[in-house]
């Protein structure tokens, strides 16, 4: 993957622009940017830094310096791709309790009474606008107007008291099973179906802007990409997920090969 000076030194590669989230950024595990470059022979230039939220990505520095890599060729440059991982922080991060609520039934197993839809709709309103802030940038760009903008959904988990290691140190995480269990949900089948919903609701949000008329925006629908991992073995499990949200190396290869190199060939990106 190329440096911001090195990306216009690699001829007639494709060049593509990376920002968002840890699944883009986790340090030490082959995530996918690093994937489509050993996978492709692509010039990669990758933003993505762990826990940045739609906000960070549309606001203040971070959105001044995507600006300037978009807008015109003055600092930045023709790409054929905008790719983002954005909005899990935002749905099944940090804040995911906001959008939890007791349910009028102590015993309900009905995941839609454990989401407190008022305040979803207010968070998803609020993330459509960012993402279309994001979508108007590309739009309004001499040299990037036409440039494809692809985001990924999450995969369906397992809640689990698992967080992100290095070596034998946490540095992060659990971010799911905490929250959950604060509200007194602790069945791990009505976790998994709460988790599901969330992200449904986030595909619904994504694909709703994707069938805009020229939107020029596309999804990469990976919620069936990795299967969950049993209840029964949620605290052994690690060959598709490395942690509690993020996947494996061989999870992430995975996810590449099957969800996003056919996606960007299907629309001429690669």
């Amino acid at each position: 993957m190329g440096s911001r000076s090195e990306i216009s030194m690699h001829g007639s590669k494709k060049k593509i622009l990376i920002e968002g989230d840890s699944w883009f950024s986790i340090p030490d595990v082959a995530n996918i940017p690093i994937q489509l470059d050993s996978e492709l022979d692509l010039s990669i230039l990758c933003l993505a830094n762990p826990g940045d939220t739609l906000e960070e990505l549309t606001e203040g520095s971070q959105f001044i310096k995507l600006a300037s890599l978009i807008k015109d060729n003055r600092f930045g440059q023709k790409w054929d791709a905008l790719i983002l991982s954005a909005g899990g922080n935002d749905v099944i991060g940090p804040k995911m309790r906001r959008l939890l609520k007791k349910p009028a039934r102590p015993d309900s197993t009905n995941p839609a009474e454990y989401i407190n839809q008022k305040v979803l709709d207010k968070v998803f309103r609020k993330m459509k606008e960012r993402l279309n802030t994001l979508r108007k940038l590309r739009d309004k760009s001499k040299i990037n107007k036409n440039t494809p903008i692809l985001i990924h959904t999450y995969c369906y988990l397992t809640p689990r008291n698992m967080a992100h290691k290095i070596f034998v140190w946490n540095v992060a995480g659990p971010w799911v099973l905490p929250q959950l269990e604060s509200m007194h949900i602790f069945d791990c089948g009505l976790q998994r179906s709460i988790v599901a919903a969330l992200l449904d609701r986030f595909f619904d949000l994504l694909h709703g802007i994707e069938v805009e008329a020229d939107s020029n925006f596309h999804v990469v629908d990976t919620r069936t990409a990795l299967p969950p991992i049993e209840c029964s073995e949620r605290d052994t499990s690690f060959y598709h997920w490395g942690d509690e949200i993020h996947p494996s190396s061989k999870g992430f290869s995975q996810i590449t090969k099957r969800f996003f190199i056919p996606r960007m060939a299907d629309l001429k990106i690669i």
